[in-house]
């Protein structure tokens, strides 16, 4: 490669990286922290297949760490059980760290270094166990360690972040969601002017004159990318959480914030809302899923929160923050995406957790349920197309992992339409709590997740997953409406799709609220084709329509029009008969100017429909229906006309 090669490549990476990072400040949502691995890196992220043939049971690290410093030096030793044959145990860790030396089950080893990988020469059986060990030290890149001063609080930090590819930028690391770490000893040693926070229970602080090491320990299962670590000059702040299910305990908050006694007081009205959000969630989604050990904050600058199993890192503490973060516990930590191509199962309910705090908890909140769940179908809606599924392609873009209008804000949407679906808050959190407990310290997919809500309600969302997880785009609404005589009111809605090629329809319920001087009525229909129209009973005067007031679903209105002319058949001169009838009928009618008939049931629900062709003054057909009273509709551009037919 020649020179003039050489730099037209840095500067090509360079302009690729710069794109990743100007696509993350667009897309990412407010909470979000995560750096992107840059173009042409990311598509050739690399990961040796012999990591699947272990299992890792336990991980230890003990490691000398600074505030205002990347640099780490110690040791990391993992027990790993061997699951097939296995002639090299193999472990992801950053060429750019130092690696002095390995040991397996106590026995310096040879290794060698590749494409990020440490290679160690083994001949273990299955069902053998591996202790490993690695010495090293080295410069952790700023993507896995933010490290700084924050002038207006004092605040002196270093802070992990691992998520989504960078735990093996400061430790050895085995990068797969689909195996979680059974346990955990996180050993810290630093000056002994400040403290470490970490997952777990701080177990021990051994003081070693000038400097002090921080021993906590978590039994907990936990993903590669949750083990972590703040070092600062922190103060340290307890609350306690109060669970209805643990009536003779509690459960332990504990917050490290910077040494500043004005920031903690502008600051605590707000880290004092945490115990009551543990308890609420506590009720919706299951205990606390950690509550054996603790939930709580660290604070460090990493430009928002990450949800570091039992204590999240926290750029400050506002309220949706604090909830998002904690949300996180049950989904993202105790329940992990089984792939980042679902990320959903981390990202969307960690953000409808904020919108449950601001229903359930309103006089800890600072904008309304409401209007939260307004601001975020407006984000949605921002652009046509998108899926809340990360599709294959992106699957090492963080920039569309983290996709702050798609993960984030489609995500919880998709939640909350799928609690309007199942018309009950029973069935849906009912279904939360199922998909918590049987996925618990384990991994899920969407799929998963859907198999449960169907196995909890009864019914089939295969549709609604089509559309709303993988499908792209959303809907926009349109409706004619218009009083059929004195007692009824017909409504045909239609609707267009943002992404037609994609998902040309959106099935699925829709509410209506019709408007009237003599009261508001507030119905449900189900929306299953297009330009479906309903007939109800309804003595009132209508004066409006509204769809989706009370915004379960993401969608756009068109055009809302009372244009119908309610015409009775003999002003149409239209012709029914027999009435009554063994089930034939017979229908004369204009040779223009009407195009549909319909046969619904009492309830306004279509039972089978005729688009009639064109000059068409004669309609025949066998109804095949029970006996009873039913509606035939004939309508078009003349109008609409509903007349009651008597089956035999």
């Amino acid at each position: 490669m020649t020179s003039q090669l050489r730099v037209l490549q840095a500067f090509l990476l360079l302009f690729v990286s710069f794109l990743a990072n100007a696509q993350l400040k667009e897309d990412c949502y407010p909470n979000c922290n995560h750096r992107s691995i840059a173009g042409a890196q990311g598509a050739n992220y690399y990961q040796n297949n012999k990591m699947n043939g272990y299992d890792l049971k336990y991980l230890k690290l003990d490691v000398t760490v600074q505030p205002l410093s990347r640099f780490v030096s110690g040791n990391c030793t993992y027990n790993a059980f061997v699951k097939a044959p296995l002639d090299t145990f193999v472990m992801e860790f950053k060429q750019t760290m130092t690696l002095d030396s390995v040991y397996v089950n106590n026995t310096k080893r040879t290794f060698t270094r590749s494409s990020d990988h440490v290679y160690i020469p083994v001949n273990a059986a299955a069902g053998s166990t591996l202790r490993v060990t690695y010495f090293y030290n080295g410069t952790a890149s700023s993507s896995a360690l933010f490290s700084g001063t924050v002038t207006a609080t004092g605040l002196q930090f270093t802070a992990s972040l691992s998520e989504a590819y960078q735990a093996r930028e400061w430790f050895p690391a085995k990068q797969l969601l689909t195996d979680k770490i059974d346990s955990c000893d996180l050993w810290f040693t630093t000056n002994s002017l400040y403290k470490v926070g970490s997952n777990g229970v701080l177990k021990q602080v051994v003081d070693l004159g000038s400097n002090k090491q921080y021993r906590w320990a978590t039994r907990y299962p936990i993903n590669y990318y949750l083990p972590c670590f703040s070092v600062a000059n922190y103060m340290e702040y307890s609350n306690y959480a109060k669970p209805v299910m643990l009536p003779n305990d509690s459960i332990l908050n504990l917050h490290y914030i910077v040494n500043n006694t004005s920031y903690f007081t502008t600051n605590k009205a707000n880290i004092d809302k945490t115990p009551r959000f543990v308890e609420k969630f506590s009720e919706l989604y299951g205990l606390y899923p950690f509550y054996k050990e603790k939930y709580g904050h660290i604070q460090a600058s990493i430009g928002g929160g990450m949800e570091h199993q039992t204590m999240s890192t926290m750029e400050n503490f506002g309220t949706s923050l604090i909830a998002h973060e904690l949300a996180h516990q049950w989904w993202g930590d105790a329940v992990t995406c089984a792939t980042w191509n679902d990320i959903w199962i981390n990202e969307g309910f960690a953000s409808y957790g904020e919108y449950l705090t601001m229903q359930y908890l309103p006089a800890l909140s600072t904008t309304t349920a409401a209007a939260k769940m307004d601001a975020v179908h407006t984000s949605v809606m921002s652009a046509t197309g998108g899926s809340v599924y990360v599709p294959q392609v992106d699957a090492y873009n963080e920039s569309r992992i983290f996709s702050g209008r798609l993960s984030y804000d489609k995500g919880s949407a998709i939640i909350h339409n799928l609690r309007f679906e199942m018309q009950s808050d029973t069935l849906f959190f009912r279904t939360l709590r199922t998909f918590q407990q049987t996925y618990k310290d384990t991994f899920a997919t969407g799929d998963n997740f859907r198999q449960v809500a169907e196995q909890v309600s009864g019914r089939s969302y295969a549709d609604f997953f089509d559309q709303w997880y993988y499908g792209q785009g959303y809907p926009t609404y349109s409706v004619l409406f218009g009083k059929q005589g004195n007692d009824s009111l017909t409504i045909t809605l239609s609707q267009t799709s943002s992404m037609p090629t994609v998902t040309p329809f959106f099935k699925g319920l829709v509410e209506l609220k019709i408007r009237s001087a003599q009261g508001d009525t507030t119905i449900v229909v189900n929306n299953s084709v297009n330009n479906q129209q309903y007939t109800f009973l309804y003595k009132k005067t209508p004066s409006g329509l509204e769809v989706d007031p009370n915004n379960w679903i993401i969608n756009k209105v068109g055009s809302i029009v009372t244009s119908i002319t309610n015409l009775s058949a003999a002003q149409a001169g239209i012709r029914m008969y027999p009435n009554p009838t063994n089930g034939q009928i017979n229908v004369s009618l204009p040779a223009t100017g009407f195009k549909y008939i319909r046969m619904l049931d009492l309830m306004g629900r279509t039972i089978v429909s005729y688009t009639l062709p064109a000059g068409t003054t004669l309609f025949k057909s066998n109804l095949h229906v029970p006996p009873g009273i039913y509606l035939l509709q004939v309508n078009g551009t003349k109008g609409n006309v509903v007349e009651r037919v008597l089956v035999q």
